[in-house]
């Protein structure tokens, strides 16, 4: 089975830089055999594209398009990637993990089309969180309007909820502890297989380069339960 990891890659913010970087380096612990694609804008350095095309399992596809809200949208080409039995999207911001890789063999032994993760308490109440989703590919048309949506915060939430949701409601294993999500047809609810560390452990974190959580709230729960506003990060597990 052939999988790939997607991502939207635009700007020069080390949020995202950094990130890209941090995670083609923990796919090699937690996604081993996992292709990385990064859906890249003009405007991310060059030293940041060098470096992503040191790792073997490491794809760069070049975008033309705007680099606004948009451009979110870039990594759901990677839907209708014949080459590919699976396709997560994820967010360059973010971390991969353990924990979310016993999730995601969980949604593969399901036997279902489409897995959703809603790990933050309450930042993940979307129908499907753009970077917190897989799927097989055969369960997506071969021919998508990725650019309907305007330029807005969640164009790209709002797209998967207009396009996606409708094919895929009734065969999706979502995880979710938060926020009761009613389930349709073949469709399941189940906790995380793994626990998380603390509140804030959660998949999809928001982060800033250096681990420290992007939004304030985040840093304020994070202070008050450790004492620190990094994220417990795996590099070390």
């Amino acid at each position: 089975m052939k999988q790939l990891i997607a991502y939207s890659l635009y700007g020069s913010q080390e949020r995202y830089t950094i990130g890209a970087i941090k995670n083609a380096i923990l796919a090699t612990r937690h996604f081993k055999g996992y292709t990385l694609r990064f859906y890249t804008g003009a405007s991310v350095p060059e030293s940041i594209k060098q470096i992503l095309r040191l790792f073997p399992h490491v794809q760069l596809e070049e975008q033309d398009g705007p680099e606004d809200h948009r451009a979110k949208l870039w990594r759901f080409q990677a839907l209708t990637d014949p080459e590919f039995d699976v396709v997560l999207s994820r967010d360059a911001d973010a971390r991969l993990t353990h924990r979310e890789r016993i999730a995601h063999e969980e949604f593969l032994a399901s036997g279902l089309d489409f897995h959703i993760m809603k790990d933050h308490p309450t930042g993940h109440n979307y129908q499907i969180s753009a970077g917190m989703f897989a799927a097989r590919t055969k369960a997506i048309p071969a021919h998508l309007d990725y650019y309907e949506q305007g330029d807005y915060y969640t164009a790209d939430q709002d797209w998967l909820a207009a396009h996606i949701w409708p094919l895929i409601k009734d065969a999706s294993l979502i995880h979710d502890e938060s926020y009761q999500t009613p389930t349709e047809g073949r469709s399941k609810r189940r906790p995380f297989p793994i626990a998380k560390k603390a509140t804030l452990h959660h998949i999809g974190a928001a982060l800033e380069a250096d681990d420290r959580f992007h939004f304030s709230s985040d840093q304020a729960i994070a202070k008050a339960e450790s004492g620190s506003d990094k994220y417990l990060a795996e590099w070390l597990v």
